[in-house]
């Protein structure tokens, strides 16, 4: 009885830590040959952001998003919905939705214009439950370009000739990175 006792605790040990392994793969992210690091592994919402080293929620270039949304089922119709809630959100903004890819681009920014961020997101099926989105995006500021005119256009620009490259890349990638 006692070596079934030991060998039990054994397993559940290795259970544990193959999990912790496991959550340890998932801290950083190579993408467009750049490394971004977990921000908030401690994330209880589900909704993990990865950042460019020396980046941070309050000042960042480029980053990585991996939210996981358990009530939702259909990829193609939670991309049309986000593609909704971008357009009422910040009116003005410029998105292309792929339904059938269930993929969204999007330039957006805020009132005060302080800057303008390209996006692109996916939805897929989640590893247990629900839909994962999977986004990449790029923010121009307007104190580094020369006022909100010049960001917009550096943004525009960007869109202009990135917007497949990133739209394949997120698409490529997504599979490998999953919400557990």
């Amino acid at each position: 009885m006692k070596n079934i006792f030991t060998k039990a605790l054994v397993l559940l040990n290795i259970l544990a830590l193959s999990q912790c392994i496991a959550f340890a793969q998932i801290d950083k992210i190579k993408f467009d040959k750049q490394t971004y690091l977990l921000s908030n592994p401690d994330s209880k919402t589900q909704n993990y952001t990865y950042y460019l080293k020396d980046e941070n929620i309050d000042n960042w270039h480029t980053k990585l998003s991996l939210t996981n949304f358990p009530d939702l089922t259909n990829p193609i119709d939670a991309s049309a919905q986000y593609a909704h809630e971008i357009q009422e959100k910040t009116k003005g903004a410029s998105v292309l939705l792929y339904p059938d890819a269930a993929i969204v681009g999007f330039l957006t920014y805020p009132e005060n214009k302080e800057y303008y961020e390209y996006n692109t997101a996916i939805y897929q099926p989640a590893k247990t439950k629900g839909l994962d989105r999977f986004s990449f995006a790029k923010r121009f500021y307007a104190s580094e370009l020369g006022g909100a005119e010049e960001a917009r256009k550096k943004a525009i620009d960007f869109a202009e000739k990135n917007n497949k490259k990133y739209m394949e890349m997120v698409s490529k990638e997504a599979p490998k990175y999953k919400v557990d």
